[in-house]
């Protein structure tokens, strides 16, 4: 049987897409984790008032998030929405709704460490300014107003919660 390139490719990225670790956080290039307020994800957020954003990664690239005090069923799905320049987000605990163009599946790992949705790594910041707290984005539709933002996936091995 032979196998084309595109289809070697593919198949590729499809384990790499798989290959999401149970548990993980995202570093941003500085090297600051991303924390979150329980509906979006933030670059040099207050730890007072932000918990860091541990993910899990489950099937079909489905990542979730479970609030540090939240109970096992208050889970929240990560989405991005499709074909456009909008925060990435966090739907409502206990709900899988998501906004119109919203896609809760196809994040994964690359081959460099960085997470991705559908094999891209278009995540980015919004603006230039002195605001130390960023904002992160899905970066599809491409604005001059956004920076791109490289976020690595840090697994956490051993955890549990």
């Amino acid at each position: 049987m032979k196998f084309s390139l595109a289809a070697i490719t593919g198949f590729v990225s499809a384990i790499s897409a798989a290959s999401l670790p149970n548990a993980f956080t995202l570093v941003a290039e500085g090297g600051s984790t991303l924390l979150t307020d329980g509906q979006n994800a933030y670059i040099g957020a207050n730890t007072t008032t932000h918990d860091i954003l541990i993910l899990r990664g489950g099937p079909n690239g489905l990542v979730s998030y479970t609030a540090k005090n939240g109970v096992p069923t208050a889970f929240q799905n990560l989405y991005i929405i499709e074909n456009s320049v909008s925060p990435v987000g966090l739907t409502i605990p206990h709900s899988g709704a998501v906004p119109e163009g919203g896609n809760l599946t196809g994040f994964g790992v690359n081959e460099q460490g960085l997470f991705t949705h559908g094999g891209k790594a278009w995540f980015a910041i919004d603006g230039y300014g002195d605001n130390p707290v960023r904002e992160i984005y899905w970066y599809a539709a491409h604005s001059s107003e956004y920076r791109s933002e490289k976020l690595y996936v840090k697994e956490l091995k051993n955890y549990s919660a």
